[in-house]
């Protein structure tokens, strides 16, 4: 114990951070491709097609989904690639968007009480990721920069509204889900009503090449860019804060509080946690692969995924 005591205190004097290990750690049998969790459930989608349903708080398997193969150009079958999973509010439902036959795009919905697999449709769109924006609706990012809402209840898509002009990247909601930051090739980001789908702003700041990771927290955005640029902006486009990466930010978020920010730091995939005025506070270690994305659970606990693991952190505000 003295031992570990003085590494810290030694790292502290050294480098001005705290080295921290995971506080848990999450494997499986195969490559993670995407994730999702609340305080009730951990999903992970895995690059053999299949969806694993944990509980959040003793990491104990609750189902397996498996889904079905289709066929690649050789006519062999092989794994659906799966683009995105979300949590319906009410925690009755999952979603899942993968790629199917022909490289079209197919919406199940998994209801968790009766354990049923359903498909929604199959579309011949490049859906790239899509989010519940409530129990009933569905919001979906195209590759084109064009957003459009599903409504489950009316089976039809309610809009379709092109944003910018360029390939998309990713997006993320702000806490009540009634906006979007969106990121694509251009390092711009923009802000979009994601019940109406009426873009609000387009943000043209620090970041100048494709936005890698964003996170959007109160009214503030963070944007880690393809540049090693790492800008955080007021929804209304001011600048607040910006960095300069020694390595390329594959994922990014802020806390909750607005105190902290952090993003994959280096080549060896460890983390930074920084103050909002970039002063670094915490090394987090343990990544094996480059981090495929990160969330502040809260203003004190972070999860983060690689392909090959789920890493959860403890640190201090």
């Amino acid at each position: 114990m003295k031992k570990v005591i003085f590494f810290i205190i030694t790292t502290i004097l050294l480098f001005g951070y705290e080295v921290i290990t995971p506080h848990k750690k999450i494997t499986y049998d195969y490559y993670i491709s995407k994730i999702a969790f609340n305080n009730k459930y951990l999903i992970a989608g895995l690059e053999n097609g299949s969806i694993i349903i944990k509980n959040f708080n003793n990491l104990k398997t609750l189902i397996t989904i498996n889904l079905p193969k289709i066929h690649d150009f050789m006519g062999d079958k092989i794994p659906m690639p799966i683009y995105s999973i979300d949590i319906s509010p009410d925690n009755k439902e999952v979603l899942i968007l993968t790629e199917d036959e022909n490289a079209k795009r197919t919406l199940f919905i998994y209801n968790l009480n009766t354990k049923t697999l359903k498909k929604i449709f199959t579309i011949n769109q490049t859906l790239m990721k899509a989010n519940f924006i409530d129990n009933k609706k569905i919001f979906f990012a195209k590759l084109s920069d064009e957003i459009t809402l599903y409504d489950l209840t009316k089976k039809k898509f309610i809009y379709t509204t092109q944003l910018d002009s360029y390939v998309f990247s990713t997006y993320a909601l702000n806490n009540d889900k009634t906006k979007i930051a969106l990121g694509d090739e251009s390092g711009n980001i923009k802000i979009a009503n994601t019940i109406t789908g009426k873009k609000i702003a387009t943000i043209i700041g620090f970041n100048k090449d494709k936005t890698l990771s964003l996170d959007y927290q109160k009214n503030e955005i963070i944007n880690a860019s393809n540049d090693k640029r790492v800008g955080i902006y007021t929804e209304n486009g001011k600048i607040i804060n910006t960095l300069d990466a020694k390595f390329l930010p594959y994922a990014a978020a802020l806390s909750p509080t607005l105190k902290t920010f952090a993003i994959q730091y280096d080549e060896k995939n460890n983390i930074m946690v920084y103050s909002q005025y970039n002063k670094p506070l915490y090394l987090l270690k343990g990544h094996t692969m480059p981090l495929n994305g990160m969330k502040y659970i809260n203003s004190t606990t972070l999860i983060s995924y690689s392909p090959s693991e789920i890493l959860i952190w403890k640190i201090k505000e």
